[in-house]
């Protein structure tokens, strides 16, 4: 039996570009830890490579996020009238199962663990069902990731990852898991295992990356018991990693000095705005943005380079404020900014549901417009076309060559804690990846206005598949 497992991309630009950087979707190797050990499976990650069609497999899994589904669509149904069946999942799939079912042979509604191998089972026998939804086990029954199938040298600066938990305990309104997904953690010594014995690491560059690996949750702080009881264990095993968690657990000064002591040297959060109006109309009231300086400090002194995301298209967000944003951040000493997106309504978030009742959404939109990068409705205080514009040169400023020089100047040599100055050396590469969204001159940030790929688009007209509108 022979399986294939693809996470499909479209880049923002919506251009051919790939984006091989350290941090890549690890759902490939997850799904394939769950495949019966007599399936040779195949993986296949579209951010690092094309997707093979001419390939016959048995069964092919999908995951995909809401903005690649056009994309999904097109590959699924080539290679169903190839007589190969394809498999949907995710939490795009688990909300839209209906729209899906058109388009792929299966879907899998929630998490994979008891999924995968039913529907495994099912297809052996020649009974797969339309779908599937088994409850959750428990994160107990978590399995290792499939590290033999990695193929670093696709990506040479990709990093081994591993899952501790899922979901998050806060209701932000414009996450995807606000009232879906329950705060989760598997045992501590699962994890450590995993590490210790399953992970293969990445042996470019010399060994500099040989004990180097991502947490790949949600929210790695979503209980702080768990996450002290974690990091004791790793301290141990003196390997560097990093993860994402929320902005509550950098105030807390002691967690932040055991994290270190436990290896980690990289935390990305989502800051999203340092406009209090902003913050309190994404009703994310773990940001306490009065402690950001502080916060900044305590983690660069301890050998950890703090890196943040920031979202420009709130309610709360005015022209004063975003014009203004840069000469807030030379404030904050220019820490890094890894990330810079539109706010976007997600249809299965509290965000999308009060733009839908308020006439907010812009005609047009497709699921390919929800994508982080573009406009998808009209705040309070911007017109659309002001948000593109404060996008289009906040990108040109954060992600400048002068702000990585700023980032250099003020962080390296803040600790000497193994690996640090390494670290900040090569987040250069990830602050510049701000400005990749801008590759494409012709792009409007609009929804309803870009067009699709084009061989989307060329593919979708040959098999009669419409887009799917989200307005």
């Amino acid at each position: 039996m022979r399986i294939a497992v693809i996470a499909t991309y479209t880049h923002p630009t919506r251009l051919s570009i790939k984006e091989r950087s350290v941090m890549q979707s690890a759902v490939p190797e997850l799904i394939a830890g769950l495949c019966p050990d007599h399936a040779e499976v195949e993986l296949y990650n579209e951010k690092e490579d094309d997707i093979p069609l001419d390939r016959h497999w048995d069964l092919v899994f999908f995951s995909y996020l809401h903005a690649y589904y056009e994309h999904t669509k097109v590959l699924s149904m080539q290679f169903r009238r190839r007589g190969i069946r394809t498999v949907a999942g995710g939490r795009h799939a688990s909300y839209f199962a209906d729209d899906c079912q058109r388009f792929f042979d299966a879907v899998i509604i929630g998490d994979p663990e008891a999924n995968v191998p039913a529907l495994i089972r099912d297809f052996e026998r020649g009974e797969l069902k339309p779908r599937y939804c088994l409850p959750f086990p428990g994160a107990a029954e978590i399995r290792p990731y499939r590290y033999d199938l990695i193929d670093f040298r696709s990506n040479p600066v990709r990093l081994p990852a591993v899952e501790a938990s899922r979901g998050c305990p806060f209701s932000c309104n414009f996450c995807v898991l606000t009232g879906r997904e329950s705060y989760r953690y598997r045992p501590v010594q699962h994890v450590i295992d995993e590490i210790r014995h399953k992970m293969r690491w990445n042996r470019n560059y010399f060994g500099l990356l040989d004990d180097w690996f991502i947490f790949l949750d949600n929210n790695l702080g979503g209980s702080p018991r768990y996450l002290r009881e974690l990091c004791t264990a790793l301290v141990p095993l003196r390997k560097i990693w990093g993860c994402a968690l929320t902005f509550n657990i950098l105030r807390d000064e002691e967690m932040v000095k055991l994290m270190a002591r436990a290896g980690c040297r990289y935390i990305y959060t989502g800051l999203e705005s340092l406009n209090p109006d902003s913050i309190r109309a994404m009703n994310k009231g773990q940001n306490q943005l009065r402690d950001v300086g502080a916060v900044i400090r305590r983690c660069f002194e301890n050998g950890i380079l703090l890196s943040f995301g920031l979202l420009v298209g709130s309610d709360g967000d005015t022209n004063e404020y975003l014009e203004k944003l840069p000469d807030y951040l030379a404030d904050l000493r220019y820490f890094s900014i890894t990330f810079l997106g539109i706010v976007c309504p997600y249809p299965e978030t509290p965000f999308f549901t009060t733009l839908s009742a308020e006439g907010r959404l812009l005609p047009g939109t497709v699921s390919r417009d929800y994508d982080g990068y573009t406009v998808c409705h009209r705040p309070t205080r911007l017109q659309p076309s002001e948000v593109v514009d404060h996008f289009r040169r906040l990108c040109l400023e954060l992600g400048s060559f002068t702000n990585v020089a700023r980032h250099y100047r003020e962080n390296l040599l803040t600790s000497y804690a193994p690996s640090y100055n390494f670290t900040i050396l090569g987040s250069g590469r990830e602050i510049l990846s701000i400005r990749n969204p801008l590759r494409n001159g012709a792009r409007r940030y609009v929804a309803g206005l870009d067009p699709l790929e084009a061989e989307d688009r060329r593919m979708m007209q040959e098999l009669q598949i419409p887009p799917q509108y989200l307005s």
